[in-house]
């Protein structure tokens, strides 16, 4: 069975507004094992939606349409699909009334361009939308179920759950199972991995390399009727080749597998950053719980922050400068201090485009860990843009701290 997905308005065809909802139904159907052999994106126009549904119809058994039925001029999704099943238009009742509830619901006031939100394909099922004013509309021509589905991503995601995929359940009870693990790198090339995992290739199993920056990230999937024990045993292989590189085989990011290593050791984290301005506290807190093992972060972007709340000595600063293995330990350990925390870390360099020497160009950075058994800096030269040296800054930082607790504590 053959599934087509159709994403509608300007926007999206535009480049103005990212097509979430591709995105997030195509994951969705596939690792429940459904197929989606087509994607179309059009703008709001009437030819060229008309000429989608058209194509869709001719090669896909299940189309999934988004966008389009709002009550706005540029809202032209139900008069299209009017026009291309030969039925007409027509102010449907109970849509009508799911609109005037929702409205209600809401505290709204119904005008009378919602009413437009009500006139449907005469034949279409309506399928009730408990999360938005547009109800949503199923109609089958031609053998070929169609739905049609608010664009808003609230809306079309769980309606995709309320209605699409029981529907596709039922059609396909039997159909082959479908398994996805992700497994999570830093610290290797594409190339580099490539090279580690020569031969690993086996029979049912699909590899896929998917770099995101400043990781790689390696898909592992099988289709078929008994796939769990195959695919673990290739994922364990792969971690096997790939050693400390590799941070999960579960898909979490890293600050979530740092998290959980320092909840389960009984730690408490503080850090000090001066080129990432809060980077490496942003990512550590984005974790539910962080509050758990996460005792506080400061940015100290002056040398005279540096010296007032972490204790940096200033004939320090002025020896060898805030970008230094000798500040950066400083640092750590004056947050350690502070905070009474076990690990502190520092962060301290030149993000660029300027601010570089011969001696420290742009992209030198020093990162510090102080620890019950003492205190350690490293330093690093990394390439890339203002936002990419940060970025990589406070990944080093946690690839850092989740080696040291694995190795040494």
């Amino acid at each position: 069975m053959n599934l087509e997905v159709i994403t509608t308005g300007d926007e999206i065809v535009s480049g103005i507004t990212l097509d979430t909802n591709f995105h997030w139904i195509a994951g969705r159907l596939t690792e429940l094992g459904f197929n989606v052999g087509f994607h179309t994106s059009v703008g709001d126009n009437r030819e060229l939606i008309l000429n989608a549904l058209e194509v869709a119809g001719k090669r896909s058994s299940v189309v999934i349409v988004s966008g389009g039925l709002g009550p706005t001029p540029d809202d032209l999704t139900a008069e299209v699909a009017s026009l291309f099943f030969g039925v007409p238009l027509e102010l449907n009742k109970e849509a009508l009334y799911m609109v005037e509830e929702r409205l209600r619901e809401q505290g709204r006031k119904f005008l009378e361009v919602n009413k437009k939100q009500a006139y449907l394909p005469k034949g279409a099922t309506v399928l009730k939308n408990l999360w938005g004013t547009a109800p949503g509309f199923q109609f089958e021509n031609k053998g070929v179920t169609f739905f049609f589905l608010p664009g808003v991503p609230k809306e079309f995601k769980a309606m995709v759950e309320e209605y699409v995929i029981p529907y596709l359940n039922k059609r396909c009870p039997n159909r082959d199972v479908y398994r996805v693990r992700t497994i999570k790198t830093f610290g290797l090339r594409e190339s580099e991995i490539a090279e580690r995992l020569r031969g690993i290739e086996r029979k049912g199993i699909k590899i896929g390399f998917s770099p995101s920056f400043p990781e790689v990230h390696i898909r592992v999937v099988a289709r078929g009727k008994e796939v769990d024990s195959l695919i673990s045993e290739t994922v364990n292989d792969i971690a096997s080749r790939l050693g400390d590189c590799v941070f999960s085989t579960e898909g979490e990011t890293l600050e979530e597998v740092v998290g959980k290593l320092l909840f389960q050791r009984g730690l408490t984290l503080s850090v000090a950053e001066s080129c990432t301005g809060g980077l490496l506290a942003h990512r550590i807190t984005n974790v539910p719980g962080s509050s758990n093992y996460f005792n506080r972060g400061v940015v100290v972007y002056s040398n005279e922050s540096k010296v007032e709340i972490l204790g940096v000595p200033e004939e320090m600063i002025s020896s060898f400068g805030a970008v230094s293995a000798e500040v950066v330990k400083a640092m750590a350990e004056g947050i350690r201090r502070i905070s009474n925390s076990d690990l502190g870390i520092a962060i301290s360099g030149i993000a660029g485009p300027g601010g570089g020497t011969p001696e420290k160009p742009v992209g030198t950075v020093f990162i510090g860990m102080s620890h019950g058994k003492g205190t350690e800096s490293k330093r690093y030269l990394f390439k890339g843009s203002r936002e990419e040296i940060k970025i990589l800054s406070s990944e080093t930082a946690l690839d850092w701290i989740r080696k040291f607790i694995l190795n040494d504590v």
